[in-house]
């Protein structure tokens, strides 16, 4: 049932679309065929971001997205986000929230989350992805979407927009790589700095 509800909102989803936007999608070869180790870590610049995602990866690859528990206001976002996503408190995350991430990122299947939690600019990416993934043993998959207008906006409809998929990363070498940065040998004993980690993967994110 969750899956048919989840296909039928895509379907609805992928014909606004056609219409709203003109996307160009690159990297799918990127997918690996086996999803459920997975991380999608990409960047959020509008509130379109999930459904371009949810369609990108289709039906076949379900996606359970962490979303801020402000959207459960939203008449609009209130279902989709309450069936096909586990909600937090972003500005003031605590240990009930911790709990919910953690059962979040031990299901199968695909996770997608937005480390900068917000579609402001120069905001500061949150550390708890790179906590979650070293827990549960996920590679992240870096997306970057963006946008020349929205559809709102004047000419209106069709507007341009690109999603890129990058390569899995796999935190043991986005450790490796800020290590070697901080000019550390391998095996020395040294203090994982998770805040680091997070700006190095949307570094690369952003660099895609």
């Amino acid at each position: 049932m969750n899956w048919l509800a989840y296909s039928f909102i895509l379907l609805i989803i992928y014909i606004a679309v056609k219409f709203l936007f003109r996307l160009k999608v690159q990297g799918q070869e990127n997918i690996p065929d086996n999803t459920d180790n997975l991380i999608i870590a990409a960047t959020h610049v509008s509130y379109w971001d999930p459904p371009l995602i949810g369609i990108t990866f289709g039906p076949s690859r379900q996606i359970h997205f962490i979303a801020r528990e402000g959207l459960l206001k939203n008449p609009i976002f209130s279902f989709p986000v309450k069936a096909f996503s586990t909600t937090i408190n972003r500005d003031n995350f605590g240990k009930k929230d911790l709990i919910k991430m953690m059962k979040a990122f031990k299901r199968e299947g695909l996770i997608c989350i937005f480390p900068e939690g917000t579609t402001s600019e120069n905001v500061p990416p949150k550390s708890g992805t790179v906590r979650m993934a070293e827990k549960t043993g996920r590679e992240f998959l870096p997306l970057k979407i963006e946008f020349e207008r929205s559809p709102l906006d004047f000419p209106y409809l069709f507007a341009p927009a690109r999603l890129v998929i990058g390569e899995p990363i796999d935190l043991e070498d986005l450790k490796e790589s800020s290590f070697r940065e901080k000019n550390q040998k391998d095996g020395e004993n040294s203090v994982t700095d998770y805040q680091d980690l997070s700006f190095k993967l949307m570094e690369r994110v952003h660099e895609l």
